[in-house]
């Protein structure tokens, strides 16, 4: 084809015809995405909403048996149940700086969506590449 000359029609066409395949490729994988991302929402949810009731039975058992497991406590030890509640409050202090480290540890070093992101960095490389040929 010369630069001064226009496409002729089956050029034209096949362009048309590669574009049209690729819209329609995009599309598909849109819709597969939107409907993915639905239903991934919809499971996450419900148990986001199980995780939540679970947490707040575990909560509320636990508030109910720490009064009566302090009394047990100072009753069998001859203690004062200040001492025992306060040293009780004390482990659960430490527990939670200690959960807390860990988290922080953990948050510091967590990379959502890394191989997506790893994907992407591949298709510019190798689109890098193609351009250079």
């Amino acid at each position: 084809m010369n630069p001064g000359t226009p496409p002729a029609p089956e050029e034209r066409a096949s362009a048309t015809g590669l574009l049209r395949a690729l819209a329609l490729y995009i599309e598909a994988r849109g819709r597969l995405l939107h409907i993915e991302g639905q239903e991934a929402g919809s499971r996450l949810s419900n148990l986001t909403g199980m995780f939540m009731l679970a947490l707040t039975a575990f909560v509320i058992g636990w508030m109910l048996a720490t009064p009566a497991l302090v009394w047990i406590i100072a009753e069998s030890n001859g203690w004062h149940w200040t001492h025992v509640a306060l040293a009780g409050a004390g482990i659960h202090l430490f527990l939670g700086l200690l959960l807390l480290a860990g988290l922080k540890a953990r948050l510091r070093g967590m990379q959502l969506f890394e191989e997506s992101f790893n994907q992407f960095r591949r298709d510019r490389e190798w689109l890098a590449s193609n351009k250079n040929n």
